[in-house]
């Protein structure tokens, strides 16, 4: 199966993006989002949706190597995405639309829907689910990729959550801002949820057929070994972590000691029989 590389993507994309550090992470993220949906692609011959797609990189790369299916990407901030349109413009065997997924109205059904560090944006992730369920076709399934909140621990901006979401704003507003401007992501903090799993976990328990990944700590901790991006993003954090992996004391304390982990991948099938 093929494999996404950075410079790859970079020599295919980086001309048509408007800023370095926005290019890094955009390529960066499909990359991880590649390796955790592609498995999934390998038996499907069907429907796609990605919701919140952005500019499209992921779907056009799933549309190039799985071609059989047919693809759709549902976001919001499409329009945002104007500096993105000679992406948009190359991308021929990919549909979008603007709408958020709550709004969104179809009569098709998909194999495979999936959002990559979208959940944890929603207005309500009980509404997210029961929508992209409702979309699913009978052996359809669902993949929520996000970061959780159940420890203390901000993985978008790097810092730690004190007491409640509007303390930490008041402490740390300007490192947020900072990484919202550099991003060019203005008002990303304001739409942060703080999902937790253990929240979504009763939600869905008597009412979905799913499933929580266990090792998504370890491919997460093993990406701190090879993705210099990711590693710095996290400062010394990053290399502590890349420690624990060496070690495997990683599998320790998320896997025997249930410590949560602040990142979740969910599989959801259907209603229970």
């Amino acid at each position: 199966m093929k494999e996404l590389d950075f410079d790859y993507l970079y020599k295919k994309y980086a001309h048509l993006l408007p800023s370095k550090d926005r290019d890094i992470y955009l390529l960066r993220e499909a990359i991880f989002g590649y390796s955790e949906i592609r498995q999934y692609l390998e038996n499907i011959n069907g429907k796609v949706l990605e919701v919140g797609c952005g500019p499209g990189l992921l779907l056009n790369e799933l549309s190039d190597i799985f071609p059989q299916n047919s693809y759709l990407g549902v976001d919001p901030f499409i329009s945002s995405y104007e500096k993105f349109s000679n992406i948009f413009d190359s991308v021929n065997k990919v549909k979008f639309m603007k709408a958020k997924i709550e709004d969104f109205e179809t009569t098709e059904k998909f194999d495979l829907i999936f959002s990559i560090n979208v959940c944890e944006h929603v207005e309500s992730w009980k509404s997210y689910i029961d929508k992209t369920q409702s979309l699913l076709s009978p052996n359809g399934i669902s993949i929520i990729l996000c970061p959780t909140y159940d420890l203390p621990y901000e993985t978008h901006v790097i810092i730690p959550i004190i007491i409640n979401k509007d303390i930490t704003f008041k402490i740390f507003e300007k490192k947020i801002r900072a990484y919202e401007e550099n991003l060019g992501i203005q008002g990303n903090w304001e739409s942060v949820n703080f999902i937790k799993a253990r929240h979504v976990k009763k939600y869905i328990q008597n009412k979905y057929d799913s499933k929580f990944d266990l090792y998504i700590h370890d491919r997460l901790f093993n990406r701190f070994t090879h993705d210099n991006f990711f590693l710095e993003r996290h400062g010394i954090l990053g290399k502590f972590c890349q420690f624990l992996y060496k070690i495997k004391l990683n599998r320790l304390i998320f896997n025997f000691l249930k410590i949560p982990f602040p990142y979740m991948k969910l599989e959801i099938k259907n209603f229970l029989k």
